[in-house]
């Protein structure tokens, strides 16, 4: 073979040789990657809620100088809230409503024509009672648990004398706060 086709068969057995190596070799592409990264953020709202399941406690007819006790479970809390909560309790006014008006006991105390209530959360009456004050709420249940239940009772202090027989009222308020 002559010099010159010797060297165009090679070249050309290069150029196969060459092309076949190089069609085994991939590509350099760009790698289809994503091109996002997500992330999913939920959060719940600190929500503070409680509902009691009785809504009208009638002590009927009551004697002067006496104390009416509920159960101390007769009043049940759910408590809705999502949070620890601080629980008091408290009437609305000073002064228990209906022709003349008792005045409400701070102390718990009874006088003529003067009222008190106590509370007791689920224990015997005489242990854990809590005064049921107007000026300034006490505690029923302190640092109470997210979504924890409870129970209570309500002591009347019969006034030790009654200047009219007309029927008296006054409301006794729960109030959940964050703790």
């Amino acid at each position: 073979m002559n010099k010159k086709i010797a060297r165009t068969f090679h070249l050309r057995w290069f150029v196969v040789v060459a092309l076949v190596v190089l069609m085994t070799i991939p590509f350099a592409s760009p790698v289809l990657a994503d091109t996002t990264a997500d992330v999913s953020v939920t959060a719940t709202p600190e929500y503070i809620a409680i509902t009691d399941n009785v809504t009208d406690l009638d002590f009927g007819i009551v004697t002067a100088g006496t104390t009416d006790n509920t159960s101390t479970d007769y009043v049940g809390i759910t408590n809705l809230s999502t949070v620890q909560t601080d629980m008091t309790i408290a009437v609305t006014a000073d002064t228990w409503a209906g022709s003349v008006t008792w005045a409400h006991s701070d102390t718990a105390t009874a006088d003529t024509d003067q009222a008190g209530l106590n509370s007791n959360r689920g224990g015997s009456w005489g242990t854990g009672d809590v005064i049921v004050k107007y000026a300034s709420p006490n505690y029923i249940y302190e640092d109470c648990p997210a979504t924890t239940n409870f129970d209570y009772g309500l002591s009347l202090v019969v006034p030790t004398a009654f200047t009219d027989g007309v029927q008296k009222s006054i409301t006794v308020r729960v109030t959940a706060a964050a703790g």
